[in-house]
């Protein structure tokens, strides 16, 4: 009787310990987001051939020194960036900062405007507890337009001597301008609607005045709570994704429509009708006077923290721009999160952006220079993060002890009930 207690304390005692280990080596906190490891990615010197400097700035905003803090580093496809993966060599301290610097080999400028992207992810421990960071840096090569109006290159409003230029909706129709003019759509008229004011064009009649989308990137710099756009859709399905870059380098996206400027509900996508007028121009004069002819405004969220630098428009030639502006942000306003785009921790050592523009550097890789004054970093091996745990885990412990105590308590039962067996 002694020995089958024994054996039951000493099984006890093993799945207590070894229950302890697996929450050790598995953390059922370990995440990826709200990370209290704030990173930021400067800004690259692009101007190519030349071998730049990526540094990655790490700030610990969390109460408590972080541990083997590792980052991923990388760049656009088939740039060599030596090392990848560096390591801190010390706990980085409550509060405290700390750079990483990889370098990169940058090819020749292209000959037109290319994104380049470099993202940076990082693992550790400690602080807040095992998770992750992420940061990334967008930035342009080429000449970007200063304006939406430098990409206008269709002519939507004609006056009935220049209805010939117009081809609004690809069947040589556009709006009057006569029309548009009762209204308050003058040449550089301010138009107040979607909680903004808008600048309307200036264009001189049968010019250019609005965009169609195709995926252009112009400069419109400032902060707001959303951007708006006003225009409208021609032909359905006058819908898609833009792309808001911010002058630290990351970017949020948000999609957007506009209803047909014809025949659709007006509150397709979600617009908002901004001004409507009876008749057309077409290339035999005026017409149509019976039906209606509008424009609307759509927003998407922008984060109201950050200053915007650029914006891509979405690529849908359906999809007509007159004028763009920033929404203020309204006291007490909630408003949905921007999107960011995905960003993962690598898998692999090969780089997360696709630029199929630029063909594999045939350079020999120069291993950068460190001065240990100045770098608290030291190159190594990476750090494999700690495996995420989960909620089962911890609780494993305490339902193997209560599976094993009843399993104890049936032996003994039927032990005692033998011995009285045995007795009688």
């Amino acid at each position: 009787m002694k020995k089958l207690r024994a054996l039951i304390a000493m099984l006890a005692t093993a799945l207590v310990f070894g229950g302890a280990i697996t929450i050790l080596g598995s953390p059922a906190g370990a995440e990826g987001s709200n990370s209290a490891l704030v990173m930021s990615i400067a800004e690259v010197n692009l101007q190519g051939p030349v071998i730049s400097d990526v540094t990655v700035t790490l700030k610990n905003t969390s109460n408590a020194a972080m541990t083997d803090v590792s980052v991923v580093i990388t760049g656009p496809i088939n740039w060599t960036l030596y090392p990848e993966t560096q390591s801190l060599s010390a706990p980085l301290a409550a509060g405290a900062s700390a750079t990483v610097t990889a370098e990169i080999h940058v090819p020749n400028n292209p000959s037109g405007s290319v994104t380049r992207n470099f993202t940076a992810a990082a693992t550790y421990a400690g602080g807040d507890g095992v998770k992750t960071s992420f940061a990334e840096r967008n930035q342009f090569t080429g000449p970007v337009p200063a304006s939406l109006a430098e990409l206008f290159g269709n002519v939507g409003t004609t006056t009935v001597g220049t209805t010939a230029q117009g081809d609004y909706d690809g069947g040589k129709n556009s709006f009057s301008r006569e029309k548009l003019a009762l209204k308050g759509y003058t040449p550089g008229a301010k138009i107040t609607a979607a909680g903004t004011e808008f600048t309307w064009p200036s264009a001189e009649p049968g010019k250019p005045d609005n965009v169609t989308g195709s995926g252009q990137t112009f400069k419109f710099e400032g902060q707001g709570s959303k951007i708006a756009f006003l225009g409208s859709g021609v032909h359905n399905g006058a819908v898609g994704e833009a792309t808001v870059h911010y002058t630290a380098g990351s970017s949020s996206k948000g999609t957007f429509g506009l209803p047909n400027w014809g025949f659709q509900e007006v509150t397709a996508h979600g617009a908002s009708l901004a001004v409507e007028v009876m008749g057309r121009n077409t290339p035999a004069g005026f017409a149509n006077e019976e039906f209606p002819y509008r424009m609307f405004t759509n927003t998407i969220a922008i984060d109201a923290s950050k200053t915007v630098s650029m914006v891509t428009l979405p690529n849908n030639a359906n999809l007509h721009v007159f004028a763009i502006a920033f929404v203020p942000a309204v006291e007490g306003e909630t408003l949905p999160a921007p999107t960011a785009p995905a960003t993962t921790v690598p898998a692999t050592s090969a780089p997360a952006t696709t630029d199929p523009s630029v063909a594999p550097s045939t350079e020999p890789t120069t291993e950068p220079t460190t001065d240990p004054a100045t770098e608290p970093v030291t190159t190594k091996d990476p750090v494999a993060p700690p495996t995420t745990g989960t909620a089962s885990s911890s609780a494993a412990p305490l339902i193997g002890m209560g599976g094993l105590l009843l399993v104890g308590g049936l032996v003994l039962m039927v032990a005692r009930r033998r011995q009285r067996s045995n007795h009688s």
